[in-house]
């Protein structure tokens, strides 16, 4: 049954969001992925928001594809001829200005792979306008922001749901990990060793070049603060400026981190108390921080040990340590000691972490969620984005800052640290603000 998300008119959202281009009304009948197994009344209209390499990756995924959007018009080119090219169409709508895609009333869901400083602006401004959402992770750039975008979900009643598929069945060991923590299969859980791959970047010096032809940088930068274009500040680079992301903190640390919170059982909560260091580029544009070691102290007494490494962390990965054994997961498997430990059965009166849905991977999930209208069965929604981000958050901060921190995860605050708070907002440029 087709999704009847409320919608405002396009008019109105024009008018409120300052759109003034006039935009073609058409519904395609592209598909791709999950959606050709699907009658057409089924499928979801989506979009695309942010066509790189990202976003490239998990469109196929969506249902049935009517736009693209990105400042890049190389890229957006090339993302409509793919979706084209599968659909055997070219119903497939290309645009500059996410605003013209939000006010597309035939369109059900949007899903946002834009680098990170625009993923919760735009999320907050999709879900106003009636729209379903999928974004990347990390779901925000800085704290603040995170708890102002769950508050529209929740005000709204929105489905959305954060790029963190390692919830998810295609990998369904952090699920079983999880379940053998939570209930005790390792005795008291102790500690959580978290490693990711962190890279410093470049440190080159560098001079403001040319904006290149076809390429809005000023609706690239968005919320950012303004600086002069480099192209070692855009596209996948933009990961290691720390006006756009966190650096791979936020990139794998938000997938490790997250999966962290899920065994500590703080899905809805957090660390009580931050330390750590890290090392960042003395010159050029990249200075998020790399050679990461930071501790996170839970209530319960449980500390999360994140460390970084080279090329040989590879995907990175956990290592859960109680008092009666170990488990370590990543994507390509899991390790027990005791080696029982592997094929220990979770009764049914025992904690179930594994998803219920029939769907198969993270964005199938979504796309019945949308279908069912059911928020509840979102395995990676809104509030668990935003309190795997803040972990992510803290850990930026607490490097910055090199001391210690408390940190209230209730209040969402550093305890009586009025410099810190500080940092966990950042003004953002007109009139980008959610």
């Amino acid at each position: 049954m087709k999704p009847k998300p409320n919608r405002r008119t396009r008019r109105n959202f024009l008018k409120t969001t300052g759109a003034a281009v006039a935009i073609p009304y058409a519904i395609s009948s592209a598909s791709l992925g999950a959606g050709t197994s699907r009658p057409a009344s089924e499928r979801i209209t989506t979009a695309l928001i942010g066509s790189g390499a990202r976003g490239n990756q998990i469109i196929v995924g969506g249902d049935k594809v009517v736009a693209v959007c990105d400042v890049d018009s190389v890229n957006r080119a090339k993302t409509k001829a793919a979706i084209d090219k599968k659909s055997r169409s070219t119903s497939c709508k290309s645009y500059n200005d996410f605003r013209d895609v939000l006010a597309r009333d035939d369109i059900d869901a949007v899903v946002v792979a834009t680098p990170d400083h625009w993923h919760a602006t735009i999320a907050a401004a999709a879900i106003r306008a009636g729209k379903a959402v999928y974004v990347e992770k990390p779901l925000s750039a800085y704290i603040d922001e995170g708890r102002r975008l769950a508050d529209v979900v929740k005000r709204y009643g929105a489905i959305l749901q954060v790029g963190s598929q390692q919830r998810s069945p295609e990998y369904g060991q952090f699920a079983r990990a999880c379940e053998l923590v939570r209930n005790g299969r390792i005795g008291e859980l102790k500690t959580v060793e978290v490693d990711i791959y962190a890279r410093p970047g470049k440190a080159d010096p560098w001079k403001p070049q040319p904006v290149p032809a076809g390429f809005d940088y000023d609706m690239w930068l968005g919320p950012a603060p303004w600086s002069p274009y480099h192209k070692d500040r855009c596209h996948y680079n933009f990961r290691f400026v720390s006006d756009c992301s966190g650096g791979d903190v936020t990139n794998w640390g938000a997938h490790h981190l997250d999966i962290a919170q899920w065994g500590v059982g703080a899905d809805g909560s957090g660390p009580v108390e931050v330390v750590g260091s890290g090392k960042r580029n003395a010159s050029g544009l990249h200075d998020t921080f790399y050679d990461i070691k930071v501790d996170f102290t839970y209530a319960n007494g449980v500390t999360v040990k994140l460390r970084s490494g080279g090329k040989e962390m590879k995907t990175g990965g956990l290592r859960f340590v109680g008092s009666e054994g170990w488990i370590r997961v990543t994507r390509e498997r899991m390790v027990t000691s005791p080696t029982s430990l592997a094929t220990s059965r979770i009764a049914p009166d025992e904690i179930h972490l594994a998803t219920k849905s029939e769907a198969t991977t993270h964005m199938g999930i979504w796309l019945d969620c949308i279908r069912e209208g059911n928020r509840r069965g979102l395995n990676a929604p809104v509030e668990i984005g935003h309190r795997s981000a803040t972990v992510c958050h803290l850990a930026n901060i607490v490097m910055e800052l090199n001391r210690k921190l408390e940190w209230d995860p209730e209040a969402e605050q550093f305890v009586d640290d009025d410099q810190a708070n500080r940092m966990a907002n950042r003004p953002a440029r007109s009139p980008w603000r959610i």
